[in-house]
């Protein structure tokens, strides 16, 4: 059950986790476990009868650490953020053990909890909550909080997506792509909680447009090839994307049906540029077909939903990147 969750199998834990409190009603553990992966898979409803019953369970510290933290994300997933605050806070009286307190300061600097966001601004529109590093001017964070808005509203236009909470979206005053404070690279999203990390510099789309496609059906499969591609598709960027991608596809001429069934590692300059312009081309041949394929973005899901089609897509595509 253990070696499922940290493979990501989250329908399996929970299954397995079932089971066994059929036998062991009471088993922190497995209760914890199970909660832990539907906070995971952003079934936060469903995971609240088994926070429920960890409180009630939780005695010797290192439970109590893990059961608030858990609380925090949970609570943080739907959007009350007092009660995030409240649990996060309550996790950091607690001597945990080392994996908790590992646990609780990435999560903090994740969601903005940490005391290191103290001092960062607040702006808040309809659909995104910003938050930028003071260093930031005001010129700057008016031109963001206004683009960030619409690239939303025209994206979500196209998915039709309902989220759970309003996007927290992070505003670092970087241009380059490494994070020294988180220890990443910028920028990046954790969808489950509708969470974006942003560099200065980013476009307007890239990062909004990962979390509303991924809560058109958060029990979804993506793959890198069709969710980045989702995420330049919809950038916002007033550029010929299928331009840039024959550019490219000139000194790289990649296997796409590889690439995209065997989740193969690709240079990032080459892989975005192709893959948004593919994401394009299945939109303009298929929309209600392509958001299908959001849901489940295997390629193996692709010949079921184009039929056999789908290579021949592959096929017409690449003849337009050797044009």
């Amino acid at each position: 059950m253990v070696d499922n969750f940290w493979k990501g199998n989250y329908d399996k834990t929970i299954e397995i986790g079932k089971q066994i409190l059929q036998s062991e009603p009471n088993d922190f553990e497995i209760i914890l476990l199970i909660a832990r992966a539907e906070d995971e898979k952003g079934n936060f409803k469903n995971a609240i009868p088994y926070l429920e019953s960890a409180k009630k369970l939780m005695s010797e510290n290192w439970q109590k650490s893990w059961t608030f933290i858990e609380l925090a994300k949970n609570s943080f997933g739907t959007g009350k953020l007092d009660d995030a605050k409240l649990f996060y806070n309550e996790a950091l009286k607690i001597k945990g053990t080392k994996n908790s307190e590992k646990e609780l300061k990435k999560f903090g600097m994740l969601t903005g909890l940490d005391e290191y966001y103290k001092n960062w601004k607040i702006r808040e529109t309809q659909n995104i909550i910003f938050h930028f590093e003071n260093s930031i001017n005001e010129i700057e964070i008016e031109r963001i909080t206004k683009t960030r808005q619409i690239a939303f509203e025209q994206i979500n236009a196209f998915f039709n997506s309902k989220l759970p909470k309003k996007i927290d979206f992070f505003v670092w005053n970087i241009n380059e792509s490494y994070n020294q404070i988180l220890n990443t690279n910028l920028g990046f999203s954790n969808p489950v909680f509708c969470i974006s990390h942003n560099r200065l510099n980013q476009t307007p789309g890239h990062e909004i447009a990962h979390n509303i496609s991924f809560w058109i059906n958060n029990d979804n499969i993506r793959t890198k090839f069709i969710n980045e591609g989702i995420g330049v598709c919809f950038d916002q960027q007033k550029n010929e994307k299928l331009k840039i991608a024959q550019e490219t596809y000139k000194t790289n001429q990649i296997d796409i049906k590889e690439i995209w069934r065997n989740q193969t590692k690709l240079n990032d300059d080459i892989l975005y540029p192709i893959s948004g312009a593919f994401v394009n081309f299945l939109i303009e041949y298929d929309k209600e077909k392509f958001l299908k394929l959001t849901e489940n973005q295997t390629y193996e899901n692709a010949i079921k939903i184009y039929r056999e089609n789908i290579d021949n897509l592959i096929d017409d595509f690449i003849k337009k990147l050797k044009e």
